[in-house]
């Protein structure tokens, strides 16, 4: 019997499940029973729960044995993979929506509800969500990077289209499926797979369906905790499966092809494309770098004739400078530190900095820079001597306040008082922007979302927030 799945109205008649949660487990009984629980917990009741079993080896066979008159149980009789154990999932589910879990994960009581109903409200065919992040202890969480200033618009909206963000796309949302409610006739009628990869599996999916669905909706609050730094975790796994990267992006670029609609979203795609290999480049031991950059070149030429783009359609100079590197077979100079990565950035991407100090001085706008962190650290090197009107850096971490940066750039802590004397609050890493304007207790102080600015088209002006 599944678990507050099947209910009865006066007629009699037998109402679908609202949601099906399709949850993918492969020796996951460390994590399982708090992943359920906090499913079991969700305020909207109407749902069932599947969750496949992918030939585990531990004690996550007896685990889900424990909850069968709650659950629906798949068992695969060998390893398929997540992908795989997904499609499974989906084509045992009724729900009118459908969402796809990591069995390591928590939730918020009211994620499906909000979703739900936000869904629901607009008939969108998907509706996404905030996430953060999380490593031993739930109660310490950090934020996850969304450009802030898109959201901010975007939640105001009962649902939008791709096309009027088809320059952006896949950049503001990553290609995992667990922050994502989906409706499942969509689905269906897209014939939309995951694909049988060890990593990456979920990324085609996503930003396949992203690309072909009509209504998209936002929920902007944090509704899922993911779990990082679990060894066993599905996105552990990319030294073992470099070429997974490449084996999505091709695919995603052939789907769109052949649906019509690549033109459309072609920008995005490039630049989401170098982003993405840079980021799995940066993380793989030496020898999967050699491979993964002979794969990549040759994805270049072949795929996407990397030769006939211009400048001008590299968002980020740092994603055409990489390119031009991987292309010259000049792996050596690519960053592979944060630390160096963000200093060759900032280097890489003046003009749009200029632009910005530019524009700071014309306001004759006080500022200062959030974070004395690693990017904090790598633009004060930089810019800390030029930018006259930069007064300070504020860090919430005491053992830093009251040390110089560099260049005589104090390190303070923040508070009301110390913003009332700032008029521009420079965020370089779009994870702090939602605490920092709650910081600011609705103060007339302005924030400007670097890390967006320098990775979109979108003017200098759209990447500026309001603190009140």
């Amino acid at each position: 019997m599944k678990y507050n799945v099947l209910q009865r109205i006066e007629s009699e008649e037998v109402l679908a499940p609202a949601v099906s949660v399709i949850i993918t487990v492969y020796n996951g009984a460390e994590y399982l029973a708090e992943c359920l629980e906090s499913i079991f917990a969700q305020t909207l009741k109407n749902i069932e729960i599947i969750c496949v079993d992918d030939a585990s080896t531990d004690n996550t066979p007896q685990l889900l044995k424990t909850y069968r008159d709650r659950i629906t149980i798949i068992t695969n009789p060998s390893n398929r993979m997540a992908g795989e154990s997904r499609n499974i999932g989906f084509e045992k589910a009724t729900g009118e929506y459908v969402i796809f879990l990591d069995a390591d994960d928590v939730f918020e009581s009211d994620m499906l509800e909000k979703a739900y109903e936000k869904a629901k409200s607009c008939e969108a065919d998907i509706c996404i969500f905030r996430e953060d992040l999380f490593s031993e202890s739930i109660e310490n969480r950090t934020g996850y990077s969304y450009a802030e200033p898109f959201m901010k618009e975007l939640e105001t909206r009962d649902f939008f289209s791709p096309k009027e963000l088809a320059d952006m796309l896949f950049s503001l949302w990553n290609g995992w499926a667990w922050d994502k409610l989906f409706r499942r006739e969509f689905i269906a009628g897209t014939g939309l797979k995951f694909q049988k990869l060890q990593s990456t599996n979920d990324g085609f999916f996503v930003h396949a369906a992203l690309a072909l669905s009509e209504r998209i909706s936002l929920v902007n609050k944090v509704l899922v905790h993911h779990r990082t730094g679990n060894g066993s975790s599905l996105s552990n796994t990319r030294d073992k499966a470099w070429e997974s990267c490449l084996v999505y992006l091709k695919e995603l670029r052939r789907d769109l092809m052949q649906r019509g609609v690549f033109v459309t979203f072609e920008r995005s795609y490039l630049n989401w494309s170098l982003e993405f290999l840079y980021w799995n480049y940066q993380t793989l031991n030496e020898a999967s770098k050699k491979k993964l950059a002979e794969a990549i070149r040759q994805f270049f030429i072949n795929e996407i004739e990397i030769m006939r783009y211009g400048r001008e359609d590299f968002y980020n100079e740092f994603s055409g400078w990489f390119a031009d590197c991987i292309m010259k077979n000049e792996e050596n100079k690519i960053p592979v530190t944060e630390a160096e990565r963000f200093r060759k950035t900032y280097q890489l991407n003046e003009l749009k900095i200029e632009a910005l100090q530019k524009y700071l001085t014309k306001h004759r706008w006080k500022t200062a820079l959030w974070g004395a962190g690693i990017r904090g650290r790598a633009f004060a090197e930089i810019y800390g001597e030029s930018w006259n009107n930069i007064q300070c850096v504020y860090d919430t971490d005491r053992t830093k306040q009251g040390q110089a940066i560099c260049n005589e750039l104090m390190i303070r802590e923040f508070s009301v008082q110390n913003a009332e004397k700032t008029d521009c609050i420079l965020v370089l890493n779009s994870a702090h922007i939602a605490s920092v304007l709650e910081k600011l207790h609705g103060k007339q102080v302005v924030v400007f979302d670097l890390n967006t600015y320098l990775n979109s088209p979108r003017e200098l002006e759209d990447c500026i927030l309001k603190g009140d």
